[in-house]
């Protein structure tokens, strides 16, 4: 599998905070001035639905001096990016407080708080493929010159936490270049989502960070969390004084509040009254940021079932071998709801996309079609060149976001052999003719051959 790395660029450590108030860690911050970083908070909502993961991230940073930071995500496959709100992690926020355990002593108005800053629009995003760390860092420090950022040191230690990731798959990588001022703001959420076969958040990636660090994660998932399927190191977070674990189930609508993409990746099912759609737990790590010596991987397995997927797209075509100039039949079906599935209303429309590609991977060919229902089309194509076709098939929801995807492979040939009993027919008819032909010499010598004795008789 495909996976990414993120960076967001300045000074001249390795930190990486992640979540609440003091939380310092997972993203890798590449100093490029000679000035100290250090990481108010990073806060990060992590909603996996045994398929797709969908992070929102953002991170309260500040420098002794402004200048620009360059930070470091992997992720497990190439991400979709775009803006976030504020306002998703103050959702999670006000969560936390109404759905504390009435144990809790009542009057105590404490618990987890996170503090922005200031909103800050500093992000500029670039997505990259690398598959060597040579290939990483001349790409970085051309990166960075062009960006008017001088004397970029990588470091050792971030160089061999590169390779880490690049050895075990990590070829995509997000830029992010963030300016960073002396005064403490928080950098706009950015929002990605990728496809992850685990629950997944890199903080191998910030172990070059030096001090203690508090993380804070917030996992939303099909099952609840326990401290059995995260790192040694992690535990569940807990309430303050109560100490009861932070861990409780959250309908669609609560999770729509928080951001209507997390609550769209955990179909509803048909049922009154309606059943809660996920479970919500907040995980956490307290300790030196040396230590951050593994990433977050929950695997299903692990105790969380991939949630079942509510739609199906097939392609086919109507055989797998061509000629060459043969038309070829392609068959798309999508099936928008499956049996005992629904999904929360909001306006939306699915966007169903059928692309031909070269055996490059390129597209040479695409229809579009949108649709709130089901759709059925079948299309006739006919390739310019020989060659093997693959045709793609996948739903996307409002036209930006993947929902599922099927394939299959076609092979285009300049001429087909011919049936074995063509070619057995064809020796018969030939051996028939060559017969006939020395027959009729037969026959014509012979009548020459009498004609002539006849007529020496008379």
């Amino acid at each position: 599998m495909k996976k990414t790395v993120t960076i967001s660029s300045i000074l001249v450590i390795l930190i990486l905070p992640l979540s609440l108030p003091l939380a310092h860690a997972d993203r890798c911050i590449l100093p490029t001035a000679d000035v100290d970083v250090y990481g108010p908070g990073q806060k990060a909502i992590i909603a996996w639905n045994g398929e797709t993961e969908l992070l929102i991230l953002s991170t309260d940073l500040y420098a002794s001096a402004d200048t620009k930071v360059l930070e470091v995500l992997p992720l497990p496959s190439e991400p979709s990016v775009e803006k976030g709100r504020f306002e998703s992690f103050e959702v999670v926020q006000r969560l936390m407080m109404e759905k504390m355990p009435r144990v809790a002593v009542p009057s105590y108005k404490g618990g987890l708080e996170i503090v922005f800053h200031e909103k800050i629009g500093a992000h500029d995003i670039t997505v990259v493929k690398a598959i060597s760390i040579k290939e990483l860092s001349e790409f970085i420090l051309d990166y960075t010159r062009k960006m008017g950022i001088a004397q970029l040191d990588i470091g050792e230690s971030a160089a061999e936490i590169f390779s880490d990731y690049l050895t075990r798959g990590f070829d995509y990588w997000v830029f992010d270049l963030v300016d960073l001022y002396s005064t403490a703001r928080s950098i706009e959420p950015i929002v990605y989502r990728f496809q992850s076969p685990s629950l997944y958040y890199p903080l191998k990636v910030s172990a070059t960070a030096k001090g203690p660090t508090e993380i804070i994660l917030y996992l939303i998932a099909p099952q609840p969390i326990g401290e059995d399927s995260i790192p040694s190191k992690m535990r569940v977070a807990r309430y303050l004084p109560s100490d009861q674990i932070i861990r409780f189930e959250v309908s669609h609508d609560e999770l729509a509040a928080v951001d209507e993409d997390i609550s769209s990746l955990f179909p509803m099912t048909l049922s009154y009254p309606p059943l809660p759609a996920a479970w919500f737990t907040a995980i956490k790590y307290e300790g030196d940021s040396s230590e951050l010596d593994f990433d977050l991987e929950i695997y299903p397995s692990n105790g969380i079932p991939p949630h079942p997927p509510c739609r199906s797209i097939e392609v086919s075509t109507d055989k797998t071998q061509y000629d060459f100039g043969e038309t070829v039949e392609i068959v798309v079906d999508y099936v928008h709801l499956l049996p005992d599935c629904a999904e929360v209303q909001v306006v939306h429309f699915h966007q169903i996309r059928l692309e031909v590609l070269d055996s490059a991977g390129e597209t040479i060919q695409m229809w579009q079609w949108e649709t709130k229902g089901d759709l059925y089309r079948t299309v006739a194509w006919r390739s310019e060149r020989t060659g093997d076709y693959t045709m793609r098939a996948s739903s996307w929801w409002n036209g930006e976001r993947s929902e599922v995807e099927d394939q299959t492979a076609i092979t285009i040939s300049s001429t087909s052999p011919p049936p074995p009993y063509v070619v057995s027919m064809g020796s018969e008819v030939r051996w028939l003719l060559y017969g006939v032909i020395i027959a009729v010499v037969c026959i014509f010598i012979g009548a020459t051959l009498t004609y002539l004795l006849l007529r020496k008789r008379q």
